[in-house]
């Protein structure tokens, strides 16, 4: 994995909104994330069809599904956990993942929203799996596998933005 110094930008006034490809998908985010996350798993990069997926941790209280319909895909992650992915009916857009293991918690996927300019990763994981040439900026948390918890991902995007 290569570090990078860059400008971080700001996060943006919230709350902030996003949608499937298609349209008939429309969230509203109300509130900061836990954390903008990169997994660079081999599940991931198949699921995404890149290098990596980027995720936002939100509270679920935090999110509204402002319309559309979801079909859900259910797989087993890289712990033994199960998680159901939601995709828009429409159009198979991937809008988030709600791990069963977290139920209070929605895995946004970062390239639904609006506007994703300001959402680079404070977190990586499983960078033992990461594509040659991948990339982090130098203060965020680098996690060979996932031998960290998903509060040390928050406590890093809290260091970097503050509460």
């Amino acid at each position: 994995m290569i570090r990078i110094d860059i400008s971080r930008p700001p996060l943006p006034a919230f709350p902030i909104e996003g949608g499937c490809h298609c349209g008939a998908v429309r969230y509203r985010v109300i509130a900061p994330p836990k954390c903008v996350n990169a997994c660079h798993c081999t599940d991931c990069q198949r699921l995404t069809g890149s290098s990596h997926g980027l995720f936002l941790h939100v509270p679920a209280v935090d999110m509204e599904r402002l319309s559309g319909s979801y079909d859900v895909f259910r797989r087993t992650g890289g712990s033994g956990n199960r998680i159901n992915i939601e995709r828009c009916t429409e159009c198979g857009s991937r809008m988030w993942h709600l791990p069963e293991a977290s139920p209070e918690l929605v895995i946004l996927c970062a390239g639904t929203l609006d506007d994703a300019s300001w959402a680079v990763a404070t977190s990586h994981i499983f960078v033992e799996e990461a594509i040659a040439g991948a990339t982090a900026a130098s203060d965020a948390l680098v996690v060979e596998s996932f031998n960290s918890t998903r509060p040390a991902l928050w406590q890093r995007f809290t260091d970097i933005y503050g509460s």
